[in-house]
């Protein structure tokens, strides 16, 4: 065998084509996985790089030839013949150039450049050198990718990835939460599919005589917005009308156009991504920008990350109230959780209460453990989260008078608000928040008791910011019945889930949009004309179980606050 393979290798390298010749046993090696793996892995580039091998093996001979004529090892026979012939057709210089010109020649086919694309500079010739000529990584991609498949047969897919890390923070160390470690979505998105989509909204928008200076794509966790620069004269309203065209034309299952997007000279297309990435409440928690952005705020509260990727936080105590509305099964649950819980990870026990009405009895149960530190009661209530009925009235007029105290006494502290009082007051006397949180507001609405509601609700919106009562009202079914002009005048911050259609997504935003939003988390959030769209924070409800558990365990005193029960 040893007598073969010196045979072999000297034919191939002398009397062949030199060095090129070990490209050949590294084609068979990948034409043998190909078949073994029945065409699974590098198959649609397969025939590329058979070119790639056929032109090297030509070049390189010829090349080595040129600078080494008397190693034989590095032109082999084929070198050497060929490399005469075209010296005495040129000259050495003349076959200089022409292999100088052959090898920049071939560069530019195979790394695609052209004019925009050098001005780009680097990163896509990083990039195009790893996809097209970088053989190596690709066998080894390859070799990766067959082991990995293996061991799917032999064994069972394992779970996600998980990482643990402990929560920062100043007040209390925290339990440890689950998150996800790959949250590379960047990368949902290659930068072809980019350029694809590009291509094709600008060939449909040149199809309608609509001319466009130039396009920018920004990749979010749910959603890729394309920016498009028309030219001077185009009516934004052509673009707009195009909105079916170009969800048809990029196989979307909904588009949302922004014409035209504040404060920028551009029309915005949000096309929803093939893979979605999950933002997750622990990873909000634990950055530094999150940090930042909330460290000032009396009542920060994370509604989750913009289509730029920045964490987008909100002060309830600027709101001041909020109201929630979208379909079933949305993500309004878990918003309120992850608004719930981020409040518990920023404000001590002294400093903020709740008060939980969840008429439907189970989707806020799990808050009953931290009820002695964090809630606001009446006198000899049994169940710290109210769920009958009849007991909502008792609780919104009692919390009616705890607002007309609190205003009494800021008028003999002769204060504006709670945040002056406090500061006057400090070490004597201290007023925390009071946040009200109605889990499905329509139940209340349909009750005997619904006139009765609305009023305590219209007066509490009206007249509670000042004294530290904000309110948060959720509700699936959003019609105008159930949310009417009186409590939407008094909220102005609202949160749209996906609706099933314009009119319901009218009645909350006063503007259509909240229809063509793709569910699980993803929602508009409006405040004073503004509309941003978001992807809200995922947290689990086992993670939720382990905040709740720390609290019941650790409640070194009672705090909580008893409300005047008025007859």
């Amino acid at each position: 065998m040893e007598k073969i393979g010196a045979i072999l290798s000297h034919y191939f390298i002398y009397c062949g084509i030199g060095i090129s010749a070990f490209f050949f046993p590294l084609l068979l090696f990948l034409t043998g996985f190909i078949i073994l793996l029945e065409g699974r892995f590098l198959r649609n580039k397969y025939q590329s790089i058979i070119w790639k091998f056929l032109f090297l093996s030509i070049w390189i001979p010829i090349t080595f030839y040129l600078i080494f004529p008397e190693n034989g090892i590095l032109s082999g026979i084929f070198g050497f013949e060929i490399g005469n012939f075209l010296i005495s057709l040129f000259g050495k210089v003349g076959l200089g150039f022409l292999v100088l010109t052959s090898i920049i020649l071939y560069s530019i086919i195979i790394f695609r450049i052209t004019t925009p694309k050098l001005k780009n500079g680097i990163k896509k010739k990083i990039k195009y050198v790893h996809e097209d000529m970088g053989w190596i990584i690709q066998l080894w991609e390859l070799l990766k990718n067959f082991f990995n498949y293996r061991k799917k047969d032999l064994s069972i897919d394992p779970p996600p990835f998980f990482e643990e890390k402990k929560i920062k923070s100043s007040i209390i160390n925290f339990p440890i939460l689950s998150s996800s470690k790959n949250e590379d979505f960047l990368l949902s998105l290659s930068g072809e599919d980019l350029e694809n989509n590009k291509k094709k909204i600008i060939h449909l928008l040149n199809y309608y005589k609509i001319t466009v200076d130039k396009i920018k794509a920004t990749i979010g966790p749910t959603i890729t917005l394309y920016e498009i620069f028309p030219q001077v004269g185009v009516r934004i309203s052509k673009i707009k009308n195009l909105e079916k065209e170009i969800a048809l034309n990029l196989s979307a299952l909904s588009i949302r156009i922004i014409a035209p997007i504040p404060g920028k000279g551009s029309v915005g297309i949000e096309i929803p991504n093939n893979k979605r990435s999950l933002v997750y409440m622990k990873n909000i928690l634990d950055s530094e920008e999150s940090f930042k952005k909330s460290h000032k705020m009396e009542l920060p509260i994370s509604l989750g990350k913009t289509v730029f990727n920045e964490i987008f936080m909100i002060d309830l105590a600027k709101m001041p109230h909020l109201l929630i509305a979208g379909s079933t099964g949305q993500g309004k649950s878990v918003g309120l959780n992850a608004m719930i819980v981020f409040l518990l990870y920023k404000k001590k026990p002294e400093n903020l209460k709740f008060i939980l009405i969840d008429p439907k009895k189970v989707e806020l149960s799990i808050y009953k453990k931290i009820s002695k530190s964090y809630f606001a009661l009446l006198p000899n209530s049994i169940n710290p989260i109210i769920t009958n009925i009849h007991e909502v009235r008792d609780i919104l007029n009692s919390l009616c008078k705890e607002m007309d105290n609190r205003y009494s006494l800021l008028e003999r502290a002769m204060v504006r608000n709670i945040q002056e009082y406090n500061g006057k007051y400090e070490k004597k006397y201290h007023i925390p928040y009071i946040i009200l949180i109605i889990d499905e507001f329509a139940d209340l609405s349909l009750s005997f008791k619904k006139k009765q509601i609305e009023i305590y609700i219209t007066r509490l919106a009206q007249l509670a910011r000042a004294v530290g009562i904000h309110l948060i009202i959720a509700t699936q079914r959003p019609s105008v019945d159930v949310i009417t002009g009186l409590i939407k005048s008094n909220f102005t911050a609202r949160i749209a889930f996906r609706v099933s259609s314009k009119i319901d997504s009218i009645t909350i935003l006063d503007c259509t949009g909240a229809e063509q939003l793709i569910g699980k988390g993803d929602l508009l959030f409006s405040n004073k004309n503004e509309l941003i769209r978001l992807q809200g924070p995922f947290i689990d409800l086992s993670d939720i179980q382990k905040i709740v558990d720390f609290y019941g365990r650790n409640t070194f005193q009672k705090t909580d606050i008893f409300l005047t029960r008025t007859g």
